[in-house]
C-alpha cells in the first residue's frame, strides 16, 4: 500500500443531495485500470446492496464504500449513536491517491511473470524419525558425512503465469499441491528448497536484483499470525509504520501526523478501532480473539506498503461475513493503488472468488488451469465436469482431483483425465493456455516499451528518508530503525511486567540474602578467602542473570524473520536496539544490587572504589548479555544455545581465576583465561577492592603458632601469603601479587578488556543475525519412522483405493444421547468489575442431530462450547446442564469429545500412537487391546490417514511434520477414537481448503447419521457443507441467541424464520449461511436493522424451547445418585501407558539428551583436565573443594534444560487431563522415572571422564560411594528443575526464577563462605537445609579421609622461633593443644627458620569446617531425601496447576 499520499478527507464525495459520488479525478474514470469483474449479486441475498457489481465501476466502489463506511459504526460498538464517526474508504484513498499525482508521486507498479517455474524440495525417505540413535549413527557413519541422502520430490512442475499491476490472482488446490510453494518463491523466501528453475521477474526487473535491492517490496503472509502478543495492537502496528514512513509525504504531513493517518485507516477498515489497547495475546497470553489478531497481521502487512503482495490463507479464522469485507478491501486497494496481489484463499466463496482477475489451480505441483475466473468453471465443464447447483466455483476447481469428489457429465466418465499430469497435458494442449502465453508475451512487450521499473525504481529511491541508503531496500535511516526498536524493546520489557517484577525483585531479595551472608566482613587474613568468594559471587549472581535473557531472545526470534523478510529493519539493528535497552535495565539491576551487597557487607568505603565496582558489575552484565545472545544467534533453537553458552560458561567460571588461580593454571588450557571476560572481570574488582588494604594477622586463627604462650607478634606469621615472618598484617597488594599473580596498577587495563569484549559480542551478534540464515524456510516435510516411508501411487492403486473409499461403515451407537442446556450464564472478572460474555443459552442436542454453532468473531462460540464441555476455569458458569436426564457426573468430560480449536499434539508421536494412546485409555476397560487396535485403523481409514500413520506428527513451526489440515483430522481423530456419547468441535474446518473441509463435514453428518449428537462452530460454511447440517444455534455480540432451531431442507426453516421477522429476502442463489450473518449484522462492517437476540427472545420458536427445556428439568431425580469412575482405567495402567509414551518422547527428543549427554562429558573433561592428577598438597586440598564446585554449576544447566521439556509436555498433558485420559499423578510420576536411565547414563559417564583425570582417591568403596552420590545429586537437580518449571506460567518466568534458587543453593554450601564465617542467622538453620552442603560435605569426606597431606615449597609459612629454642620446642605447645598441621623435618631443630605446613592429613582440611567421615552415608541420605521431597513438591504443582486458565 503505497502511503506516501494517504490525506484524510481532502476530497469529499458526497453530492448536494446527500449522496455519494466517485470523483472526476478518480482512478477509475480515469488513467488505471478499471475494475473488470461479472457481477457478484447475491452474495447474502440481496440483489444489490452487499454486492460488487464490477461490470459497473462507479456503481461496484459505491458499493465497496458503502460496505466500508458502515466500520465505525460497528467500532463505535452502540448501534445507532448519534453523529457516530464515519470512515469513509472512498474519501480517504481517492483524495490521497489524486493527490499524489498532483505532488508529482511516482507510481510503485510492478507485475508478476513466472515463466517453467520447478521447484524440488526434499523426499519422505530423506531421513527417519530423529532419535538419540540416529544422532550416533549419523557422527559414526563417516562415509556418508557430506552426502545427499534420500531423494528430492518435485513441489512445482514447469508453472508458467503472470499478474499485471491492478490485478488479483487466486491460486487454489488441496493441501500439498504447492500453493504455499509457489507464493513463497514469488516472495523470494528460497531458502530450504533443494533445486529452483524457472525465471520470476518483476517488472522487467530479475529475481536476482529484486531479491538484493527491493526486498520487502514483495511480502509474503502465512497462514501463521506471528505477534509480540505482550505488545498491544496500537503499538504493533506503529512499530511498522515508524518503520515504513517515508521520506517524501504531502505538504504539512509530519512523521507523526502520517503515522496516526495509518493508525486510522487501519483501525477503520479492518474493525479494529476498539482493540487497539488491548494485547495481540495469543495461545497462552489473552489478547485478541483469534478473528482479530488475523486482521491485525493483514493490518500490519498492509502498512508496508510493498508493491506485491502474496497472501497465504490469510481468512483461516475470520467467519463468512469478514472473510469477504477483507478481499474487498484488498479489492479496492489493489485497484487505487496498482497493486498486484496473489493469493490463496481456503473455502472462498462465490462472492469472494468473483473480485479476483485471474485464477490458478494447482494439484500435485502441476497447473490444472490459468486464466480468467469467469472462464475456469466453463473450461472445465467443457472437459465433461459437472458443477452441482449450489456448489462454488472455488469448490468445484479444488475438488477436480478428487477422485470422490467429482462427477462427470454423462457420457464423459472415460473422457476427463484422472491425474494431475493428465490434467495439465490437457491444458496446455486448449486454447487458455495460448492465449496466457500471448499476454505474457504482450504484457513483456508492454513492460519493455514503458519500463515500468524506472517509475519504480524512482518511486523507490524518494520513499526512502532523507539520510537512508537509496541502494537500501530499507525506508527508514539506521537512526530511526534504531529508535522505533528501542521503542518497541521497552514496551516490550514494560509489557511483561511479571517477569520485570520478577528481575528486580530477585535482586534486591538475593542482593540481601547475598550481603547478610558476608555481613561486615573482616579485615583479617582469614577475611581475605570471604572477600574473594563474595566478588566472585556478585559476578556469578549477574551472569546467571543475564542466561535469563537467552529464553526471551530466542522466542522473537520467528516475528525477526518474518519483519525481515518484510524490509522493515536490518537484524543487526534489532540487536542494537536490544543492548540499548539493556543499558538502563542492567545500570538499574547493578545500582539495586550494589546497595543491598556493598555497605551490608562492609567492602572498602571509599568512592573511587564503590564507583569502580558498580562500573565494572555494570560491564560485565552488559557483557555477559551479549555472551549469551551471541550463541542464540547462531544456535538453530533454544536447547542447542542454552547446552552451548552453558558448556563455554562453565569453562569460562573455571578459569576465572577464583578457583584456579593463575599462577596454578596448567599450559594446555591456559589460553582459555585470557579470552575470559569474566577473568578480566574478576581481576578488576578483585584488585580495586584490595588495593591499599591491610588484612590484620593479630587474632588467633589468623597466625600461627597461636594460642596464649604466643603473644609476641615478632615469632608469629600470618596464616596467608604476602607477609614476611613477624609482620602483623598483610598488604592487600602483596597478597594479590604472591597469591594470585595480580598488580592493582593493571584494574583499568582488565575494566577495558571487559569493555572490549562487550563490543565483541555486541558486533559478532549483530553480524551473526543480519548474515546468518537460521530460518530453512522450504515447504513442511513428513517424517517417517525407519523404512516406513509411504511410496508414490500409481495411476492404477489410486483408482482401485478410489473405488473402494467410503466403503467402511461407522458402528452404531448402542445408546443415544441427549444433551440439553438452559439459562448459561457466565461472566468473567475484569478491570473494574465483571463481564458477562454469555446471556442466557439454551439449547438440546439429540441423537443424530448435527447443530451448527455460529455468530461473527468476538460472539462468543468458542466460550460458550468451553463452557458446555466444562472446560473454563476462569469465571463464573451459571445455568442447567443434564445428559441422558441426569446431571453431569464425574466422567463426563471422559465420555465426551471436544476437538479444540488449537491443535495440540505430542510432536514426538505418530499418528497411529497419538491415536492408540487415546485409544488405551479412554474406552472402556473391558474392551480388549486388540479390538482398541481394530478401531483405531477402521478410524485411520475413515479420516483417510493410513498413508499418514506412521508419520511423526511433528512441530508446524519447525516445518517437519504433519500439514495443518492432516492435524485438523488427527483433532478429530483421538476424540472419535475414544467412542465419545457427545462429540463438541469448534471450528474443525479453520484454516482447510473447501476439498479438506468437505471431508471433514462429511464424516461428521456420518457420525451423526449412526447416532452421535454432535454440537459444532463453524465460520465460513459453503452453501454445500451447511446443508449437512440439520440444526442451527446462532449467536449475536454479547453471547446472546438469535436463533435456535431446525434449519430445514434447503435452509427454508431457518430463512422462513428471518424473513418473518423482518429480515432481508434470501435470493435462491445465496448461500444460507453467509445470509444469515449478513441479516444479524456479523463481519468487520456488520450493521442489523433489529436487535435479533429481542426478536428471539419474544419469538413463539424460544417458547417452545422453553418450554421443552422446563419438562426435562422437572423430570430430573434430584436423589439419583451415580458414582461412575472419573478415568476408565486403574492408576497403574494410566501409568504405565502414560510412562511408555514419555519414554519414546524422551527418545525423539535427541537435541535434549544427545545435548546434556555431550554436555556431561565436556565439564567432566575440562574439569579433569584442569584440575589434572591432583597432589596431596595443601593448594591441592582447596583444588578438590573447587573442583567439586564445578559439578554445581552444570547441575545449574541440567535445572535450565530440563524446563522446557517438561513444559512443552504439559502443554499435551492439560489438553488430555481435561479430557480425563489419566490423572495428574501418573503424569508427575512417569515424568520422574523416565529421567531414571539417562540420569545414571551421565553419573556413570561424567565420573569414568573426571574420576581418573583428576587423580581422586581409586579405592572401590570410595569410587563406588561417589557414583551413588553423584546419581542422587544429578536426580536432585532434574527434579528440582521439573519443580521449578512446574510453578512457572511461562519459559521466560522460569528462567528469571532459575538464579534466584541456584545462586541461593551454592552460598550456602560451605564453599564460598565457610559456615563458621556465616551470621549464627544463617548458619544455625540455612546452612542445615541446602541440599549442597551434604553433596559437598559428602564428596570432600570421601576425598579426602587418610589422605596424607605433603606440602610443597610453595605451601610453606615461614615464622621465627624465639632466641634459644629450637622449632619443634617453640611449637610442641601449639601441637599439644589441637594445632594441625605439622613441621617439615629439616626446619624441627632450626633455630632461625621453622618451615609450616598448615594440614598433616585430609581430615585436618575438613574438620576445620565441622564435616566429618562417620557422616558419609547420612550425607547421601539426606540428599536422597531431598530428591524424594522435590518430586512431592512438583506432583503438587503439577496438581494445582493441572488446569489450562481459560
Amino acid at each position: 500500500m503505497d502511503f506516501e499520499g494517504l490525506h484524510q478527507n481532502k476530497y469529499d464525495t458526497k453530492g448536494g443531495d446527500g449522496t455519494y459520488q466517485v470523483p472526476d479525478e478518480s482512478p477509475y474514470s480515469g488513467s488505471g485500470e478499471p475494475l473488470r469483474r461479472t457481477s457478484t449479486a447475491g452474495g447474502y441475498g440481496e440483489t444489490s446492496g452487499n454486492a460488487v457489481d464490477i461490470d459497473d465501476a462507479k456503481s461496484a466502489y459505491e458499493s465497496i464504500r458503502r460496505e466500508m463506511s458502515r466500520q465505525s459504526i460497528a467500532a463505535a460498538g452502540i448501534p445507532g449513536e448519534e453523529k457516530a464517526e464515519e470512515f469513509d474508504l472512498t474519501d480517504f484513498l481517492t483524495g490521497a491517491t489524486v493527490r499524489r499525482e498532483e505532488e508529482g508521486f511516482k507510481p510503485k507498479r510492478l507485475g508478476l511473470v513466472v515463466k517453467n517455474l520447478t521447484v524440488k524440495g526434499v523426499g519422505a525417505d530423506h531421513e527417519w524419525i530423529p532419535t538419540i540413535a540416529t544422532v550416533f549413527e549419523k557422527i559414526c557413519c563417516f562415509w556418508r558425512w557430506g552426502r545427499k541422502s534420500g531423494h528430492d520430490k518435485t513441489i512445482l512442475n514447469n508453472i508458467t503465469g503472470y499478474c499485471k499491476p491492478g490485478q488479483m490472482l487466486l491460486v487454489l488446490g488441496r493441501p500439498g499441491s504447492g500453493c504455499t510453494t509457489f507464493l513463497r518463491v514469488l516472495s523470494e523466501m528460497r531458502q530450504g528448497f533443494t533445486e529452483i528453475t524457472g525465471d520470476v521477474s518483476y517488472g522487467g526487473i530479475d529475481s536476482n536484483e529484486f531479491s538484493k535491492k527491493f526486498r520487502g517490496e514483495v511480502c509474503y503472509n502465512e497462514e501463521e499470525d506471528l505477534h509480540y502478543p505482550t505488545l498491544t495492537a496500537a503499538q504493533t502496528l506503529r512499530f511498522a509504520i515508524r518503520c515504513k514512513t517515508p521520506g517524501k509525504r504531502l505538504a504539512g504531513d509530519t512523521k507523526k501526523k502520517f503515522q496516526e493517518k495509518i493508525i486510522y485507516l487501519m483501525g477503520n477498515m479492518l474493525g479494529l478501532t476498539k482493540q487497539m489497547d488491548t494485547m495481540v495475546g495469543n495461545e497462552f497470553v489473552r489478547g485478541l480473539s483469534g478473528g482479530e489478531r488475523k486482521r491485525m497481521t493483514i493490518a500490519e502487512q498492509m502498512t508496508t506498503g510493498s508493491c506485491i503482495n502474496c497472501w497465504d490463507c490469510s481468512t483461516r479464522g475470520l467467519d463468512a461475513s469478514s472473510a469477504l469485507d477483507y478481499v474487498r478491501s484488498l479489492r479496492v486497494l489493489t485497484d487505487l493503488f496498482q497493486k498486484t496481489t496473489v493469493a490463496t484463499l481456503y473455502q472462498a466463496s462465490d462472492s469472494i472468488y468473483s473480485l479476483f482477475d485471474h485464477c490458478m489451480v494447482l494439484d500435485g505441483g502441476h497447473c490444472l488451469y490459468f486464466g480468467p475466473t469467469d472462464q475456469a468453471k466453463s473450461y472445465f465443464e467443457d472437459m465433461g465436469f459437472h458443477c452441482p447447483s449450489r456448489k462454488s466455483t472455488p469448490d468445484f476447481l479444488t475438488g477436480l482431483c478428487n477422485f470422490m469428489e467429482r462427477e462427470a457429465r454423462p457420457g464423459f466418465e472415460d473422457k476427463i483425465p484422472a491425474t494431475p499430469q493428465e490434467f495439465e497435458e490437457r491444458y496446455r494442449q486448449s486454447n487458455i493456455y495460448q492465449e496466457a502465453l500471448k499476454e505474457i508475451a504482450d504484457y513483456e512487450e508492454e513492460v519493455e516499451r514503458e519500463r515500468p521499473d524506472e517509475d519504480f525504481r524512482q518511486a523507490f529511491a524518494e520513499a526512502h528518508q532523507k539520510h537512508a541508503s537509496k541502494r537500501s531496500p530499507f525506508t527508514a535511516t539506521p537512526m530511526s530503525q534504531i529508535k522505533a526498536l528501542t521503542i518497541r524493546q521497552f514496551q516490550l520489557i514494560y509489557g511483561d511486567k511479571g517477569a520485570l517484577i520478577s528481575r528486580y525483585g530477585g535482586v534486591i531479595v538475593k542482593g540481601i540474602i547475598m550481603a547478610s551472608v558476608f555481613y561486615n566482613l573482616q579485615q583479617t587474613a582469614t577475611g581475605t578467602f570471604s572477600v574473594g568468594g563474595l566478588l566472585f559471587f556478585s559476578l556469578l549472581f549477574n551472569s546467571l542473570i543475564a542466561q535469563s535473557e537467552l529464553s526471551t531472545f530466542m522466542h522473537g526470534r520467528r516475528v525477526l524473520e518474518k519483519h525481515k523478510s518484510y524490509a522493515l529493519y536490518r537484524p543487526m539493528y534489532f540487536y542494537i536496539a536490544q543492548v540499548m535497552a539493556d543499558i538502563p535495565m542492567a545500570v538499574i539491576q547493578v545500582i539495586i544490587f550494589t546497595l543491598c551487597v556493598y555497605f551490608i557487607a562492609n567492602l572498602t568505603l571509599t568512592a573511587g572504589q564503590f564507583f569502580t565496582f558498580m562500573l565494572v558489575l555494570i560491564f560485565s552484565n552488559l557483557c555477559m548479555n551479549g555472551f549469551f545472545r551471541m550463541f542464540g544467534s547462531v544456535s538453530p533453537n533454544f536447547f542447542v544455545a542454552s547446552q552451548l553458552s552453558s558448556c563455554v560458561l562453565i569453562a569460562l567460571m573455571i578459569y576465572t581465576g577464583y578457583q584456579i588461580p593463575y599462577t596454578q593454571m596448567h599450559p594446555w588450557l591456559m589460553w582459555i583465561y585470557w579470552i575470559n571476560p569474566l577473568a578480566y572481570a574478576y581481576k578488576a574488582i578483585l584488585e580495586n577492592e584490595m588495593h591499599g588494604q591491610h588484612y590484620s594477622c593479630l587474632p588467633a586463627r589468623d597466625h600461627v603458632p597461636s594460642g596464649p604462650t604466643y603473644t609476641n607478634p615478632a615469632f608469629r606469621t600470618c596464616i596467608i601469603h604476602g607477609a614476611l615472618p613477624g609482620d602483623t598484617y598483610v598488604l592487600g597488594d602483596s597478597y594479590l601479587a604472591v597469591t594470585y599473580g595480580y598488580a592493582s596498577w593493571q584494574r583499568w587495563i582488565n575494566f577495558v578488556a571487559v569493555v572490549l569484549f562487550f563490543f565483541l559480542f555486541t558486533v559478532l551478534t549483530a553480524l551473526f543475525m543480519e548474515y546468518l540464515e537460521l530460518s530453512k524456510g522450504g515447504s513442511q516435510v513428513k517424517v517417517y519412522k525407519r523404512n516406513c516411508a509411504p511410496k508414490e501411487e500409481t495411476e492404477e492403486e489410486l483408482r482401485e483405493r478410489a473405488k473402494n473409499a467410503g466403503k467402511t461403515k461407522l458402528q452404531a451407537m448402542d445408546t443415544g444421547t441427549t444433551f440439553t442446556w438452559q439459562h448459561i450464564d457466565y461472566t468473567v472478572p475484569v478491570k473494574g468489575g465483571t463481564r458477562q460474555l454469555l446471556n442466557d443459552i439454551g439449547g438440546i442436542v439429540k441423537p443424530g442431530h448435527l447443530t451448527a454453532l455460529m455468530g461473527s468473531s468476538g460472539a462468543g462460540k468458542t466460550t460458550l462450547l468451553d463452557v458446555l464441555s466444562k472446560r473454563k476455569t476462569i469465571g463464573k458458569v451459571e445455568g442447567r446442564m443434564y445428559m441422558n436426564g441426569e446431571v453431569l457426573h464425574s466422567d463426563f468430560e471422559r465420555v465426551t469429545g471436544y476437538c479444540e480449536q488449537m491443535d495440540i499434539h505430542n510432536p514426538n508421536a505418530t499418528v497411529r500412537e497419538a491415536l492408540r494412546f487415546s485409544a488405551y485409555l479412554r474406552q472402556p476397560p473391558d474392551v480388549s487391546k486388540q479390538e482398541k487396535d481394530d478401531y483405531v485403523e477402521q478410524i485411520l481409514e475413515l479420516l483417510e490417514m493410513e498413508k499418514i500413520a506412521e508419520s511423526l506428527i511433528g512441530d508446524p513451526q519447525g516445518m517437519k511434520g504433519i500439514s495443518v489440515e492432516e492435524r485438523k483430522r488427527l483433532t478429530i481423530g483421538v476424540e472419535l477414537v475414544a467412542k465419545p456419547r457427545l462429540l463438541f468441535l469448534d471450528e474443525p474446518t479453520s484454516g482447510l481448503d473447501a476439498q479438506s473441509s468437505y471431508n471433514i463435514v462429511r464424516f461428521i453428518r456420518k457420525l451423526a447419521d449412526v447416532g452421535w449428537p454432535v454440537l459444532c462452530t463453524i465460520h465460513q460454511p459453503s452453501a454445500t457443507l451447511f446443508s449437512y447440517f440439520d440444526h442451527l444455534l446462532l449467536l449475536v455480540r454479547g453471547g446472546r441467541t438469535a436463533y435456535y432451531g431446525p434449519i430445514g431442507e434447503d435452509s427454508k426453516t431457518m430463512i422462513d424464520y428471518f424473513e418473518s421477522h423482518g429480515g432481508q429476502k434470501c435470493s435462491p442463489s445465496a448461500n444460507p449461511a453467509e445470509y444469515i450473518l449478513e441479516v444479524v449484522g456479523a463481519g468487520t462492517s456488520g450493521h442489523a436493522l433489529q436487535d435479533w437476540a429481542e426478536v428471539w427472545a419474544n419469538s413463539n420458536e424460544a417458547k417452545q424451547l422453553h418450554t421443552e427445556l422446563e419438562e426435562i428439568h422437572s423430570s430430573i431425580d434430584p436423589n439419583l445418585k451415580r458414582n461412575p469412575p472419573t478415568y476408565s482405567l486403574s492408576f497403574f495402567w494410566q501409568f504405565w501407558y502414560v510412562y511408555q509414551r514419555l519414554n519414546i518422547s524422551w527418545w525423539r527428543c535427541p537435541s535434549y539428551n544427545v545435548g546434556r549427554l555431550f554436555k556431561v562429558i565436556f565439564i567432566a573433561l575440562i574439569s579433569g583436565f584442569s584440575f589434572w592428577k591432583l597432589s596431596d598438597s595443601v593448594v591441592d586440598m582447596n583444588n578438590r573443594l573447587f573442583c567439586i564446585f564445578t559439578t554445581l554449576m552444570m547441575a545449574n544447566s541440567l535445572i535450565v534444560l530440563g524446563q522446557p521439556r517438561f513444559m512443552e509436555e504439559r502443554q499435551w498433558f492439560r489438553r488430555e487431563y481435561a479430557s480425563r485420559y489419566y490423572g495428574w499423578a501418573p503424569f508427575a510420576l512417569g515424568c520422574i522415572i523416565v529421567e531414571l536411565p539417562y540420569i545414571i547414563i551421565f553419573a556413570a559417564l561424567f565420573m569414568f571422564c573426571f574420576y581418573w583425570t583428576a587423580g581422586l582417591q581409586t579405592g572401590s568403596d570410595r569410587i563406588g560411594y561417589f557414583f551413588i552420590l553423584f546419581v542422587v545429586f544429578l536426580g536432585f537437580s532434574v527434579s528440582f528443575g521439573f519443580l521449578i518449571a512446574s510453578f512457572s506460567a511461562t519459559a521466560t518466568m522460569a528462567a528469571v526464577i532459575n538464579p534466584f534458587f541456584s545462586s541461593i543453593l551454592i552460598l550456602f554450601a560451605g564453599i564460598i563462605q565457610p559456615p563458621a564465617d556465616m551470621p549464627y542467622f544463617w548458619r544455625s538453620w540455612m546452612y542445615w537445609l541446602d541440599p549442597y552442603h551434604y553433596l559437598i560435605e559428602g564428596f570432600m569426606v570421601n576425598e579426602l579421609y587418610q589422605l596424607k597431606v605433603t606440602c610443597h615449597p610453595s605451601d610453606l609459612l615461614t615464622f621465627i622461633p624465639p632466641p634459644g629454642q629450637t622449632c619443634q620446642q617453640y611449637a610442641s605447645t601449639f601441637f599439644a593443644t589441637g594445632g594441625t598441621g605439622y613441621l617439615t623435618a629439616d626446619s624441627l631443630s632450626s633455630t632461625t627458620s621453622c618451615q609450616y605446613c598448615q594440614y598433616s592429613t585430609g581430615a585436618d582440611y575438613y574438620s576445620r569446617i565441622g564435616w566429618t567421615f562417620d557422616n558419609r552415608y547420612r550425607d547421601w541420605g539426606i540428599l536422597l531425601a531431598f530428591w524424594v521431597f522435590n518430586v512431592l513438591a512438583f506432583a503438587f504443582f503439577v496438581w494445582l496447576f493441572r488446569k489450562q486458565k481459560r
